[in-house]
């Protein structure tokens, strides 16, 4: 968002009339890439998909029905979709981009964000299944029964990268070798990979300095998060770039196995224990439920992130899966050119999976009325938004917009997730257990948070109690520690005065009381958290530490100091 993009590539309705994501007519399950792949059982369905991602791929790419089209929907180039404008609040370039409004479609930082991406992964999963039908049409007699069922129930694969296979093997192979061997109508062959990358039919986001753009190879040098990398026409999307405008994919490898246990689990592992949709939805809800200010108010990036990313959200653990799989240079780290690696959508079915399955859990917690603090290519800044409002661009008819109210039930949608099946009907009790199961963090991956607290001796008199609250601004000596914000205490004993410039230093291990709260404890490199030198998490990150961190010192008899 931080580079200005100029339109030079207008979009409008269809010539075959407005793309519609439709519901399937039958229910069938998305299934995990790690099963998917490689599984003789669902072979028919994976060359199908192979080359229907290359047949969307293969459209002009001013068709709406292309991929370019449909992954230029989530942010670049800043256009409007199938005719979709917002009529008077239709996004400006030129004027809009300086005031921090978002020029893409999406939802991020809001309470639509687990919302807007259902019916986004419907579409493609849509474009993807008709493609799949005309393919399968043209195998021989002898197999196209087998294709035309194939067809049917070919769902879009989600990779669920919290799973124990990443923490072994890092990144699935479908997603890293430049060919695959599927059988096509012709018989069995070695196709370029559509998995791997995408290659861009024009320019995306502008041309930075000299050394950072592709085609300054074998001196390439990739841009911090700060701007968006820039991608000629005819050169690939690409993942942890080198100087010669590689994927490095031991690099990312390396990653993927590193943070399973670190970010994602316990990411994951919070997420499943508390019901709040405010919280739980997106990395834009502060301690006391306030909004965060616009993070696209100033270019570059503002300063002051003081509690983004606070609670252990979807929003919060996806942002780190783009950062860790995208890196310096990758486009899946940025959000504005995210949605053109194709790695984008098997992401995204499973961040949607892990909605449907936080949904089972917490049957009863839906929407609550919000604001788009950041604004998107049909909505203004700080626009009200509810469950009610429209979806953009992802048409229900000709004439409606998909609302959040109904998309609400996936089976409705015709797919579903074999957990979901497997747990239907049945207490949301044994759903979670079986999920927090699932997800439980290895207890020895070393990640605890402490509050250090420091007192000029001579300001207080012992002997006395300090006690530590978090997210409880309230908080007073008749506040009971049995609440689930009391994180714990100190005491200082010695009733003498001391000397000058003594002090008196006590920590507490707020950790229990974070993973009560929900407050997230995984970190990640997203707006500077970790300070690179150091390692250590910038403590602004999750916490403002003056309104989330609360004191209260107490006497022995229980009386505040």
């Amino acid at each position: 968002h931080s580079s200005s993009y100029h339109t030079s590539h207008v979009r409008s309705v269809s010539t075959f009339g407005p793309v519609i994501a439709k519901p399937f007519p039958e229910i069938y399950p998305r299934l995990d890439i790690w099963d998917f792949y490689g599984n003789e059982k669902y072979g028919p369905q994976l060359d199908l998909l192979v080359q229907s991602y290359q047949a969307i791929y293969d459209r002009p790419y001013y068709d709406m029905r292309s991929f370019y089209q449909v992954a230029g929907i989530h942010g670049l180039p800043f256009e409007p979709y199938d005719g979709a404008t917002g009529g008077a609040h239709e996004y400006k370039n030129e004027t809009d981009w300086a005031t921090g409004r978002f020029g893409g479609y999406c939802h991020h930082g809001t309470v639509l964000f687990p919302t807007w991406h259902r019916p986004y992964m419907l579409l493609i999963e849509y474009l993807l299944a008709n493609e799949a039908k005309q393919i399968a049409l043209q195998y021989p007699d002898d197999e196209k029964e087998k294709y035309i069922e194939a067809s049917k129930q070919l769902r879009h694969p989600y990779w669920d990268w919290a799973d124990d296979k990443t923490l072994k093997k890092g990144v699935p192979e479908v997603f890293l070798t430049p060919e695959i061997e599927i059988n096509t109508p012709k018989g069995k062959k070695k196709v370029k990979n559509p998995f791997k990358s995408f290659t861009l039919p024009v320019d995306l986001a502008s041309p930075l300095e000299k050394g950072k753009n592709p085609y300054d190879k074998p001196n390439y040098t990739p841009p911090t998060l700060a701007r968006n990398p820039f991608t000629p026409a005819y050169y690939p999307t690409a993942r942890h770039p080198n100087a010669n405008y590689e994927d490095q994919n031991n690099l990312l490898i390396g990653n993927m196995t590193t943070y399973v246990s670190t970010v994602f689990k316990p990411g994951l592992y919070q997420m499943f224990h508390f019901g709040n949709f405010l919280r739980f939805s997106s990395h834009g809800v502060r301690s006391d439920d306030s909004l965060m200010p616009n993070v696209f108010g100033s270019h570059p990036y503002p300063t002051i992130v003081d509690g983004f990313g606070h609670f252990a959200s979807l929003e919060t653990t996806h942002d780190a899966f783009h950062l860790i799989f995208g890196g310096f240079g990758g486009h899946m780290a940025y959000v504005d050119i995210a949605s053109f690696d194709p790695v984008f959508y098997f992401h995204h079915s499973n961040i949607d999976r892990i909605f449907a399955l936080w949904q089972g859990v917490f049957p009863d917690s839906w929407i609550p009325q919000s604001k788009n603090i950041n604004g998107s290519f049909t909505e203004l800044l700080d626009e009200v938004i509810d469950d009610y409002t429209d979806l953009t661009p992802f048409r229900k008819t000709k004439t409606e917009f998909w609302k959040s109210s109904e998309v609400r039930d996936v089976e409705k949608l015709g797919y579903t997730y074999l957990e979901l099946e497997r747990f239907k009907g049945q207490n949301p009790k044994k759903l979670q257990a079986y999920l927090l199961e699932l997800y439980k963090p290895d207890p020895h991956y070393g990640r605890r948070f402490f509050v250090k607290v420091t007192i000029e001796s001579n300001e207080l008199i012992g002997p006395y109690f300090v006690r530590v609250f978090v997210d409880c601004a309230t908080a007073d000596a008749q506040t009971p520690l049995t609440s689930p914000h009391f994180a714990g205490l100190f005491a200082k004993w010695s009733g003498n005065k001391a000397h000058n410039n003594s002090f008196v230093v006590g920590t507490v291990d707020i950790t229990a009381a974070m993973e009560r709260l929900g407050i997230r404890m995984q970190t990640h490199d997203i707006l500077n958290d970790v300070n690179a030198t150091t390692g250590l998490l910038s403590p602004t990150a999750i916490f403002d530490v003056k309104k989330d961190i609360h004191i209260v010192t107490v006497t022995l008899n229980g009386e505040d100091i």
